[in-house]
């Protein structure tokens, strides 16, 4: 069995409104969800891979009439003609997610591939790969796929993100230019954000040490002496630190940057409101709204 999702799951993927699903479940009957034995309406995978595929059509400007008229094979079709004829990011992200859920690799590369081959990598990581991110995000927070779906995506993502990052410059971040921290706190295993962080910045040939997983504070101190040579230090808080533990982690972290600015974001810093959290750090509700500062940071500079 795959897996199930509520109405609220479904209005975090697809960004259609609960209330809007209910009413074309009645007038259109789009999806059927299905009932438990104690009469709780969930949907299946092929409800949410429906749903995505509507989604994309709405957002291009169709009636709902319109789709409600088309089959399922119809419906894909019309989502795979966007992709490939019109270079369309929310259908590319949609089929992305499809062969997520799927756990489908050769769909899943072949889709990348064909981006890259179409687009070129930097609009292929930029606009595709960076809202698939943020996309995935919302899956795994709201368990609608679980670790094996979100390690099935990210490794492949990783892959080709390995190869686009050995093909760009590095400069190394001095007093004279300086440059972007960036790591995971120890014990923090979910890197696929913070590559693609990676990614950006060095793409835009800003000097970046890129520490990877797992970083404890103790092995960061050395890298902290030089001063003025981090612009900003940044990192991705998902499970750790945890919620009782980030207070005394910033603090501690605090200490060692001193004045450096500190960007964070992840879900392991939602509604952080501790000491000192105002106070040089900077907390992104979500890895697209960091990404996308750092392409203003880059413009502005």
């Amino acid at each position: 069995m795959g897996s199930t999702y509520s109405i609220k799951d479904l209005e975090h993927l697809t960004g259609i409104k609960a209330h809007t699903l209910r009413i074309w479940e009645q007038r259109y009957s789009i999806v059927v969800p299905q009932r438990t034995d104690t009469n709780i309406r969930y949907y299946t995978d092929e409800d949410l891979k429906t749903l995505l595929n509507v989604a994309v059509l709405i957002q291009k400007g169709w009636r709902i009439s319109k789709v409600a008229d088309l089959s399922r094979v119809e419906l894909n079709k019309q989502v795979l003609d966007l992709a490939l004829n019109d270079g369309h990011y929310p259908s590319q992200i949609a089929r992305l997610l499809q062969a997520t859920i799927d756990l489908d690799e050769p769909a899943f590369t072949a889709i990348l591939d064909a981006c890259i081959h179409e687009m070129g990598e930097d609009e292929t990581f930029t606009k595709i790969v960076g809202g698939f991110i943020h996309q995935v995000g919302v899956l795994w927070q709201t368990d609608a796929i679980g670790v094996a779906h979100e390690h099935f995506a990210s490794n492949l993502i990783k892959q080709k993100l390995y190869t686009a990052l050995d093909k760009l410059p590095a400069r190394v971040a001095t007093a004279e230019n300086p440059g972007y921290l960036v790591f995971l706190a120890d014990q923090e295993m979910h890197e696929l954000g913070l590559l693609y962080v990676h990614y950006i910045l060095k793409a835009q040939g800003q000097p970046v040490v890129y520490l990877g997983q797992s970083v404890p504070l103790p092995y960061l101190q050395p890298l902290l002496q030089d001063e003025g040579r981090w612009k900003t230090i940044i990192s991705i808080w998902t499970t750790h630190p945890d919620v009782d533990s980030r207070d005394a982690y910033w603090t501690q972290l605090q200490e060692m940057i001193g004045g450096t600015p500190f960007w964070v974001t992840g879900i392991g810093s939602h509604e952080w409101v501790g000491k000192g959290a105002i106070q040089d750090a900077k907390v992104y509700p979500n890895l697209r709204s960091m990404c996308l500062a750092l392409r203003e940071e880059k413009v502005s500079a």
